[in-house]
């Protein structure tokens, strides 16, 4: 990696409240660090800086490639060494996707999968509490499935989403007091008392006590003691899978065993799609990458999530919304 030089442009983008827009890049590797490659880098109108430019030569995909003397909706940063781009689609109204394309080195580049444009942090609330509602439509429905993949929306967006992720908590320790609070009671009440985070935290104290100097073994037992993990070989040879269960194992009734759910695993379409990236996205690692969701995130997220539980709902109500 270059030094990113701290360079302030003259002519910055400007949105609909008359303020720079700037782009924030966090690079988070396979322990669930996360790492800040540019922050707050001022983006400006691409065709300012390059009138010249045939804007039909940046590598976006289709429809995010410009026009050769179009450049609508593609913007630059020059806080990147060798380039950073982005482009914002539809052209006009409010922008629905983004794209962005990094560039290495003057010949080689990385081009990441098509997101979905979001909230500024101003409206997180106001996503948290949606997403809170509908989790509570759909636990009301006993539909636990569909509850449990909006519940790991809110604690992580990376296990059901590809990046770029929901602008929501993406790491435990992020998470707020009452939000888990919330997401525990709800679970309680629809389950009559047999999911939600009070029940893991019980077997997971107990876990502890019985392997207090290993954890990679209190987190076995706790696997184990909530059904997590595989009970039989698969009926088919799976190099990516470990022996704790994938999302499409999960049972999703009351028949599961005592704090089966929600569950802590990475969705199966996340998985494969890093298993096995579209054309144009590059990996060097892509099969490895996958077997760790499925087996070592287990042992890095399990511990850092219960331990945000046993802070968070120990806390009074009136303390967590401080």
């Amino acid at each position: 990696m270059g030094s990113l030089p701290e360079i302030t442009m003259a002519d910055n983008l400007q949105n609909s409240n008359g303020t720079a827009l700037t782009l924030t890049v966090q690079w988070q590797n396979r322990t669930g660090r996360i790492r800040t490659l540019l922050n707050a880098a001022a983006l400006s109108d691409y065709e300012q800086l390059a009138p010249d430019a045939d804007y039909a030569q940046l590598p976006f995909e289709d429809p995010f490639r410009g026009q050769p003397n179009n450049a609508d909706r593609l913007y630059s940063t020059s806080d990147s060494v060798h380039g950073l781009y982005v482009s914002l689609r539809p052209t006009s109204g409010l922008p629905q996707q983004i794209q962005i394309v990094h560039y290495l080195s003057p010949s080689e580049y990385v081009r990441s999968m098509v997101g979905t444009c979001q909230t500024a942090n101003a409206d997180l609330n106001g996503a948290i509490d949606e997403q809170l509602a509908l989790l509570q439509e759909r636990l009301q429905a006993q539909s636990w499935a569909a509850a449990d993949r909006i519940t790991r929306r809110l604690l992580a967006p990376g296990t059901t989403s590809l990046p770029p992720f929901d602008p929501l908590p993406s790491d435990p320790v992020l998470l707020r007091p009452e939000l888990i609070q919330a997401i525990d009671q709800m679970w309680l009440k629809a389950s009559d008392g047999r999911f939600g985070f009070s029940v893991q935290r019980r077997i997971w104290q107990a876990a502890l006590a019985t392997h207090p100097n290993d954890g990679a073994a209190a987190v076995n037992a706790f696997r184990d003691r909530v059904g997590w993990k595989l009970a039989a070989p698969r009926p088919e040879v799976d190099f990516i899978s470990s022996d704790w269960l994938n999302e499409s194992e999960v049972t999703y009734s009351l028949q599961a065993p005592a704090g089966h759910l929600p569950w802590a695993g990475v969705s199966d379409e996340v998985v494969q799609a890093i298993a096995v990236p579209p054309p144009g996205v590059h990996c060097g690692s892509c099969t490895v990458d996958a077997m760790w969701l499925r087996n070592e995130h287990f042992y890095t997220y399990i511990p850092r999530l219960m331990e945000r539980v046993a802070l968070y709902l120990d806390r009074p109500v009136s303390q967590s919304a401080e």
